[in-house]
């Protein structure tokens, strides 16, 4: 969500998390059952987290998604035509005009508030000023196949479903009413640093995550909600048997330039071989097999 829409989100949490969640949901659900792109049903479930490494304000969702999805008449998995599932180019549009759309609505239904300097934005044609320049800029949609296989996938789950804001892990030292921890800034090359800040503010910052109450910030859609997953989870796992991801050579590409040097001598280190996901966790099968026998 950008940062435009922090304070807002922030005294209208439970509006603006929902708001997160549905337009997330409409957005991957349409764009990916449109023949263009993939033509499938998808399932998918999506993590709310609501901060960044500095316990700052930031709400974002993490989402993990089946590559590919059930045919519209339920005979066969469709597998992605796109590196990365879908065009993300194509989603953070959609995205973006989906949650400023509903977020209009909520507006005219009056379920948000305007509390201390937000108070001009009570005011329609205020309101409406406020959110032009959200069309001003590009919405981050990230995405990006998983590294490796199921064993992966459930390490990357553990981690990220039941974490809070702060792990203790990252909590270096507590002296002299400071709070000294560990932070990765993203902003400048995912550089290590450390933070100090006042108990006080370090406080004030890990409040800014609790959630309203009863809110649910772990939520399963398409094929994987709930309501629907019965059937569909082993019509699925049956039609991935008999029709397995085909397995292709990329072309090969002209050789790009060194760009690496050996922390040795300096030698210019070049590109020997390419491996997509599906090559790793094909070597990961192979070699756990080969331990196995």
């Amino acid at each position: 969500m950008p940062h435009h829409l922090g304070q807002l989100a922030l005294v209208n949490k439970k509006v603006f998390y929902d708001l997160l969640f549905h337009a997330t949901a409409e957005t991957l659900l349409e764009v990916a059952a449109n023949p263009e792109h993939l033509g499938a049903h998808i399932g998918f479930f999506a993590v709310l987290h609501s901060w960044g490494q500095n316990l700052l304000f930031h709400p974002h969702l993490h989402c993990v998604i089946p590559a590919g999805g059930l045919s519209p008449d339920h005979t066969r998995w469709i597998h992605p035509r796109y590196p990365f599932f879908l065009p993300v180019e194509v989603l953070r549009r959609v995205f973006r005009g989906k949650f400023v759309d509903a977020l209009k609505r909520r507006f005219q239904q009056h379920q948000l508030i305007f509390p201390g300097s937000l108070r001009p934005l009570q005011n329609e044609k205020a309101f409406r000023a406020f959110l032009r320049p959200l069309f001003r800029q590009n919405w981050v949609v990230y995405a990006k196949p998983p590294f490796g296989g199921p064993h992966h996938v459930l390490g990357y789950l553990a981690r990220y479903t039941h974490r809070v804001a702060i792990t203790n892990h990252r909590l270096v030292a507590f002296a002299n009413n400071q709070v000294i921890f560990r932070w990765r800034d993203y902003a400048h090359g995912n550089r290590k640093r450390m933070m100090t800040l006042a108990a006080p503010e370090f406080l004030r910052r890990f409040l800014l995550h609790v959630l309203p109450r009863g809110f649910v910030r772990i939520r399963s859609f398409g094929f994987l909600a709930n309501r629907h997953r019965a059937i569909p989870l082993s019509l699925c796992q049956r039609l991935l048997l008999d029709q397995p991801r085909p397995h292709t050579t990329p072309a090969k590409s002209p050789r790009p330039p060194a760009c690496f040097r050996c922390p040795q001598c300096a030698t210019p280190l070049l590109p020997v071989e390419s491996l997509s996901a599906w090559d790793l966790s094909q070597l990961l099968h192979h070699r756990t097999h080969l331990d196995s026998s």
